[in-house]
């Protein structure tokens, strides 16, 4: 990579970064119990995909027990029985378990040629290319954010390094935004 594309990945990450970090501190200061935690979420969530011009993407935090807490799922509202089948099918068999997994940042190309894609038969929409990116707190992955798109070949190696600098960032912002939700109906924050 050229200095020149690697000055400019950083400064998209910095800017994307830092408008995160902003609307965090607002939600913080505005929003009060569970809905911080809900609305960081959502909130990076739309960003990522805004940033990255993809169709869809997901979130989903994961305890220490390996259950999900708090989760938004691509193809929108389901039943809470539906929303575990898949999340649940998901960290076992796919993209998004595998990048949880290994801690690393996972790309599919071509869906149609990785068996780390899962094609669901009532899946509301195509998806020819993903990404997922482990959510790492320490050494311990807490979550997972996935990104997808109808086109093949929609993701390149320039999103992933991006995505690698943002990490740490997105993570802290969302540890932020579970002690606030845990701990202002407290009065501790």
């Amino acid at each position: 990579m050229t200095q020149t594309s690697a000055q400019t990945s950083a400064q998209k990450a910095l800017q994307l970064q830092t408008t995160l970090l902003k609307n965090s501190i607002s939600y913080v200061q505005s929003i009060s119990g569970g809905l911080i935690l809900r609305t960081t979420l959502k909130n990076i969530l739309e960003s990522l995909v805004s940033f990255t011009n993809c169709d869809d993407g997901s979130i989903f935090l994961i305890g220490e027990d390996g259950v999900v807490i708090e989760g938004i799922l691509a193809r929108g509202p389901v039943t809470r029985d539906r929303k575990d089948a898949v999340i649940t099918k998901v960290l076992d068999e796919g993209l998004a378990g595998w990048a949880f997994r290994h801690r690393q940042i996972g790309l599919i190309y071509d869906t149609t040629k990785d068996d780390r894609w899962l094609q669901f038969p009532d899946q509301p929409y195509k998806v020819g290319s993903a990404i997922a990116m482990p959510l790492i707190y320490g050494v311990e992955p807490i979550g997972i954010i996935t990104l997808s798109h109808a086109q093949t070949h929609w993701f390149d190696e320039s999103i992933i390094e991006i995505l690698q600098k943002i990490m740490e960032g997105l993570t802290a912002i969302i540890v932020n935004a579970q002690l606030h939700a845990e701990y202002r109906p407290l009065g501790f924050i």
